[in-house]
């Protein structure tokens, strides 16, 4: 029998913030992901339903959220989950996979001395321009930094994050990737993607029989990795939905 698993991001894609969200859709939504900022995650009835869909059995997580903010992510899934951008695999348990881990550490290794200098990058960056941000690196147990955020403080446009971002690129060499969406920006070590790691877990599903993927994101860089399912899904609105909506233009 065909199974089937849903790769899925999780913030913007399955909840967001109360910001995003109208009246309308404020008056069913339920709180399932703790924010340490006060800035928690919201569900709407209509992901929830969503979600009830999948069946968070066969559901996996692929999100930018670490270990640690993950972990306070209050929905039940039933199996491996993809975190950090795809620089962890956590088994049901929440155990890092490692055999991943040892993938990981060995991509990362020629980039270490480079990433650990870009918060102070980013800190001279948004001094030049008056910008006011708050900038670190997302760290993993057993594996150290794994990639960098920069994030606007509020009252500071979130447009000072692209004149930063040229910044930081210079600041590194190779194929990093850099990646913004909203109040977001993230530069991504070379060997590190939730592509590659969707890849790996799903190529360790199938050797056990055929599985029909989904895949499914808000963000241009969650294309990557919807792209090696069988089909891929996006909320209306999204980053993903605006960039084919200007492929018409």
């Amino acid at each position: 029998m065909q199974r089937m698993a849903i790769f899925t991001d999780l913030d913007d894609t399955l909840f967001q913030t109360a910001r995003k969200l109208d009246e309308t859709q404020m008056a069913g939504a339920i709180r399932v992901a703790q924010a340490l900022n006060g800035q928690h995650g919201l569900m709407t009835a209509k992901q929830a339903a969503l979600l009830a869909w999948f069946d968070p059995v066969r559901t996996i997580p692929v999100t930018a959220r670490g270990s640690e903010a993950f972990s306070r992510v209050m929905l039940e899934f039933g199996g491996p989950a993809i975190v950090a951008n795809g620089a962890v695999i956590l088994d049901a348990n929440g155990v890092p996979d490692p055999e991943w881990q040892a993938c990981v550490q060995a991509a990362l290794a020629p980039h270490r001395a480079a990433l650990a200098t870009l918060p102070d990058h980013a800190r001279d960056a948004a001094a030049r321009i008056g910008a006011e941000i708050r900038t670190w690196l997302v760290e993993e147990p057993n594996c150290g930094g794994v990639y960098a955020v920069v994030k606007a403080e509020p009252g500071t446009p979130e447009t000072a994050l692209s004149e930063i971002a040229p910044h930081l690129r210079k600041a590194v060499s190779g194929p990093w990737r850099v990646h913004m969406n909203g109040n977001n920006l993230a530069l991504i070590p070379p060997g590190i993607s939730k592509a590659a790691a969707t890849g790996f877990t799903l190529a360790r599903m199938r050797r056990t029989g055929p599985v029909l993927a989904i895949g499914v994101g808000d963000s241009c860089s969650d294309l990557d990795f919807m792209r090696l399912c069988d089909l891929w899904m996006t909320p209306t609105g999204s980053q993903l939905d605006r960039a084919a909506a200007e492929l018409d233009r």
